[in-house]
């Protein structure tokens, strides 16, 4: 396939975009302001610029990577978050359609309130946070510009190989180093997805032109995220005691977090032909 990944400077999307070519897929990335090897530059919201880069390429699947992410930095700026997460994505799946492309958009388990998690995929949604409510409304508007067609990938705790070395494994690693404790909550469980399984999942899932709603998450749903820390230290010969168990609530972040919103993978994992690993140790 040709394949365009929208983002693909980012943790999903720099995995997303070498697993493509090393399953013989031929792969065009795209940055905003993290300029990587091989990548295009590209605001998705020059319309002009993103329809010249499509009729350019002629892709056969599209995967948008390129939403906003912090869940904090969403709570504090609505009108960003929607349109990023929601006026961007649902007019790249309009140009999507335009050309017949298949369309990926990669949502969040943030859309359940976790009061009653783990969830499947056609559990009733409640989200809690400003970016929660914009990956939802995301979701329909791109399965709206899409007439259906598009794969709703929603994940969650995704970690991996990643440039720009933000994510949580990142984080720890860099925090216990230093010797520098690490207050990480007690009471919030859910999946850890490695972002080389998330990408092969989708790209599987992309290549039969699956639609509607799929959680690609790692195998356990229940993983306590402090549990999931102390894991990280002593994998890294880190001191895992400098990882402190705490309620959220005393960690008073601007937008609310579900506690159980782990993602049920029952429907991937019948529809793959290889099974998400429970944790990687990454370099």
């Amino acid at each position: 396939m040709k394949i365009l990944i929208l983002g693909a400077s980012g943790l999903v999307g720099w995995n997303l975009f070498h697993a493509a070519q090393s399953l013989g897929h031929t792969a065009t990335g795209t940055y905003r302001t993290h300029p990587l090897p091989g990548l295009l530059p590209l605001k998705v919201e020059e319309d002009a610029s993103l329809s010249r880069l499509f009729y350019q390429l002629q892709p056969d699947a599209v995967f948008f990577c390129a939403g906003w992410s912090w869940v904090d930095g969403c709570q504090g700026d609505p009108d960003r978050a929607y349109r990023e997460n929601v006026a961007h994505p649902a007019r790249t799946a309009q140009l999507a359609a335009e050309l017949g492309a298949h369309f990926t958009y990669f949502s969040t388990s943030y859309v359940f309130d976790g009061h009653a998690g783990p969830y499947a995929e056609d559990d009733q949604t409640s989200p809690i946070s400003v970016y929660g409510s914009a990956k939802l409304a995301g979701e329909a508007a791109v399965t709206k510009a899409t007439g259906g067609t598009a794969l709703i990938a929603r994940t969650m705790g995704v970690y991996g190989p990643e440039p720009q070395r933000k994510n949580f494994v990142f984080q720890v690693r860099q925090a216990l180093a230093a010797g520098k404790p690490m207050r990480i909550p007690n009471d919030q469980f859910g999946n850890v997805t490695h972002a080389d399984d998330l990408a092969r999942m989708a790209l599987v899932l992309a290549e039969q032109e699956r639609s509607g709603i799929w959680n690609l998450a790692g195998p356990d749903a229940n993983v306590r995220r402090s549990d999931f820390a102390r894991q990280i230290a002593q994998s890294y010969g880190l001191d895992a005691n400098l990882i402190e168990p705490v309620e959220t609530a005393s960690l008073n972040q601007p937008a609310p977090r579900p506690r159980q919103g782990g993602l049920l993978v029952d429907k991937v994992s019948a529809a793959v032909s290889f099974s998400p690993r429970p944790w990687v140790r990454i370099e």
